[in-house]
């Protein structure tokens, strides 16, 4: 394989990427080209030390989730930039999703439990309609009705704190495999 056919493949491989990253990703490849022929080294050292095109687009496209996670932590961005590091190695399968699918079902019971407390007093006055027993029991519609409010404030908070823990953990992971691959190199 020489330069061109490398660099085609992996523009192939990166065609999901936005056209102006993708120039951008691809001026950096072709300059890594340009230096090492300066610097007397062949073509094919060079495409022996990147590796194969299509592992090193997984690492590119997983860098640009993490960067647009990073930008905007969203449930969606947030599970992009997860499923691309899963997609870089069958050990990221568990030590990337297991714990982030718990900690989403567990956010998830949280919601859910807080919603229940907020919609409770509903199924009160449905068990008792009197309106004596609404009068009796308002202090603790509204005390239901409150403590799932803060449940539900206190989450969202924690899920924006969630979201940005996920993604320091996810560039520390790719930092990890990146110099993972470094070693194997050598």
């Amino acid at each position: 394989m020489n330069k061109e056919a490398y660099l085609d493949e992996l523009a192939q491989y990166l065609k999901a990427l936005p056209p102006e990253e993708l120039t951008d990703i691809m001026i950096e490849f072709r300059e890594h080209f340009e230096f090492a022929q300066l610097s007397g080294r062949s073509e094919a050292e060079v495409i022996s030390k990147l590796g194969n095109p299509r592992l090193v687009a997984r690492e590119v496209l997983t860098q640009s989730h993490i960067e647009k996670a990073d930008k905007s932590p969203t449930l969606l961005s947030v599970t992009k930039a997860v499923m691309a590091t899963v997609s870089l190695g069958l050990f990221n399968l568990i030590i990337v999703m297991l714990p982030f699918v718990a900690s989403l079902v567990l956010i998830a019971g949280v919601f859910g439990f807080a919603i229940f407390l907020i919609i409770s007093p509903i199924w009160l006055m449905i068990q008792n309609p009197s309106l004596t027993a609404f009068f009796n029991d308002i202090f603790l519609m509204l005390a239901l009705v409150g403590g799932g409010l803060l449940i539900v404030i206190g989450t969202l908070k924690f899920t924006r704190i969630y979201y940005n823990l996920v993604i320091r953990y996810l560039k520390s992971n790719l930092k990890v495999i990146k110099k993972d691959v470094t070693y194997v190199e050598k």
